[in-house]
């Protein structure tokens, strides 16, 4: 007995380290995709499945400009403005509150940004609260002020202001939610931002000998391009990028404006490209695959070659009329883009609610900006907007998270309904946003799809509820949902026990809303078509996708 165990465990032994040994050669030959430093290899890098599940994520806009709190995020370029073209009044409001510019100038906040009520941890649980899948900062913004620990400059919230390696804290508290991490920069336009509106102003030799923006000891801060040149700054830009990515391995990186940077030799397009694919090769600790956003800024011109990392539009600004494939919208949570004084709040919750819904449907990803005040407190208003999507979301996520886009996107209210266009004043130019007002006054004439990864269910979101409590989803009449044409097994609406009345019949899909709704402005029903839903979802990337419809202009595609 003994004699046959140990041959019994002799031979087990023998099976289980051959099969280790299979199991090791084949991940040995499972070849590892290496990119290299091209445009045309990094773009084939796909976007990963992590982020088009997420659907959600949020950041910040908050610095040394949150001190002051008036009007902008750039208020360190306006304060310099000549007298008369003062035209947002940031150079009036900065003397009549702290003095002359020529005694007072945008270095003296720093030591005024100490930040004592932030808190990672309570800013982690708002983050949190609103249901987002991944969180994190603006670094650094055009002002050039480092919100991290960096080798690289004395000019960083470790060594001033705050003396606290702020993203290393917020990071660590983020990894802890199970949120994956994202890093902005914006600060490719550091170089020279702000001293801009000063070189306007003409100032003569005797004021520029006054003023702090030209003064050599602060060279290192303003980055006047009279004493620092592009490649110091360029050289510096890289370094700082790098060092983020290594000391703290974000998963997704979002960009501002670097086209105009890149081809004006500012930002080193070999030494990016090397950053990029030392990025996609090596990943994170926590995905194989990491992203790095492509915005399309104001000046029309992608940061990247079209085709490269995922596509990002500035607050729906300048899309396609009916934008496809995978892309994301990254907005304010409130106007304008930082806190200042009066902070106006005219989109609530319902509409970044009705906002994820429908980006949502067209295979799009939602990135808001929260605006923290200058003492590092979340205003309470921007707390409440987000626990309740938070709450939203807890009883509709099934529909959201993990979703992919259906054959259909919307019935009824559409999205050539929702567009808006117009000439805006100030910035000098057409713009073209989403605007969801009408949506949220919906009573159900407005109707979103989603769909599992795996075609066993659909969801229907009705924006708003019928006054006769009933929807006729005219999208879903019969033959047009079920694969092999037995039609719909079950109805059910998320986040309520009621058994939902139905009928499917040629002329659509009736449904009764229950008396009691679990949630407010939009409602998920689930549908579970029998043996599985029709696969025919064409959703591939357009093979222009910038160029618009009708009378808009053409995007360029290369710099």
């Amino acid at each position: 007995m003994m004699r046959s165990t140990t041959s019994y465990l002799l031979s087990l032994t023998i099976v289980l380290s051959l099969m280790m040994l299979a199991c090791n050669n084949t991940a040995d030959t499972q070849e590892k995709i290496t990119y290299e430093p091209t445009w045309e290899s990094l773009k084939s890098a796909p976007v990963p499945e992590w982020i088009m599940d997420a659907k959600f994520g949020i950041y910040t806009h908050w610095g040394v400009y949150s001190v002051p709190a008036f009007e902008t995020n750039v208020y360190s370029q306006h304060m310099y403005s000549s007298l008369e073209n003062d035209e947002r009044g940031i150079r009036k409001h900065h003397e009549e509150t702290y003095g002359s510019i020529f005694d007072f100038g945008y270095k003296d906040f720093v030591p005024m940004f100490t930040t004592p009520e932030f808190d990672p941890v309570e800013w982690v649980d708002v983050m949190k609260s609103g249901g987002v899948k991944f969180a994190g900062i603006c670094l650094v913004h055009h002002d050039g002020f480092c919100l991290w620990d960096s080798e690289y400059t004395r000019w960083d919230s470790k060594d001033m202001g705050p003396k606290r390696d702020i993203y290393g804290e917020l990071a660590k508290e983020i990894r802890k939610q199970d949120m994956h991490l994202l890093a902005t920069f914006h600060h490719a336009r550091t170089y020279g931002h702000i001293t801009a509106q000063a070189g306007r102003a003409n100032y003569t030799e005797e004021e520029k000998s006054r003023l702090d923006i030209y003064d050599p000891q602060y060279n290192d801060f303003y980055r006047n391009p009279e004493t620092v040149t592009m490649e110091e700054f360029g050289t510096e830009w890289q370094n700082k990028v790098r060092e983020v990515i290594e000391k703290y391995q974000p998963d997704a990186f979002w960009f501002d404006g670097l086209s105009k940077q890149i081809s004006k030799g500012i930002i080193d397009e070999e030494q990016l490209l090397k950053t990029f694919a030392d990025y996609y090769n090596n990943g994170t600790p926590y995905v194989d695959n990491p992203i790095i956003m492509n915005k399309l800024p104001s000046g029309k011109v992608w940061n990247f070659p079209v085709g490269f990392g995922l596509r990002c539009y500035e607050n729906g600004r300048d899309m396609e009329i009916d934008v496809r494939g995978d892309w994301l919208i990254d907005r304010a949570i409130g106007y304008p883009w930082t806190y200042v004084t009066n902070k106006n709040y005219p989109m609530q919750s319902p509409y970044h609610i009705v906002s994820l819904v429908d980006l949502s449907a067209r295979g799009g990803i939602m990135l808001l900006s929260l605006t923290p005040k200058g003492d590092g407190s979340i205003p309470e208003e921007e707390k409440k907007i987000m626990k309740e999507i938070g709450d939203w979301l807890a009883v509709n996520g099934e529909g959201i998270y993990s979703t992919r886009p259906w054959k259909i996107v919307d019935e009824g209210m559409g999205v050539d309904e929702i567009r808006t266009e117009g000439f805006s004043e100030r910035r000098g130019k057409w713009d073209v946003k989403w605007e969801f007002k009408d949506l949220e006054e919906s009573k159900g004439d407005a109707i979103r799809f989603t769909r599992t990864k795996d075609y066993k269910s659909l969801f229907a979101f009705v924006l708003g509820v019928p006054e006769s409590g009933d929807v006729m989803i005219k999208t879903l009449k019969s033959g047009e949902v079920s694969k092999n044409g037995k039609g719909i097994k079950s109805v059910s609406m998320l986040g309520s026990d009621a058994e939902i009345e139905w009928e499917q019949s040629e002329e659509g899909l009736l449904i009764k809303f229950p008396e009691e709704l679990p949630c407010e402005v939009a409602y998920g029903f689930k549908i579970t078509p029998k043996g599985g839903m029709i696969d025919d979802s064409p959703r591939e990337l357009l093979e222009d996708p910038i160029v618009r419809q009708g009378d808009w202009p053409v995007f360029e595609t290369v710099r």
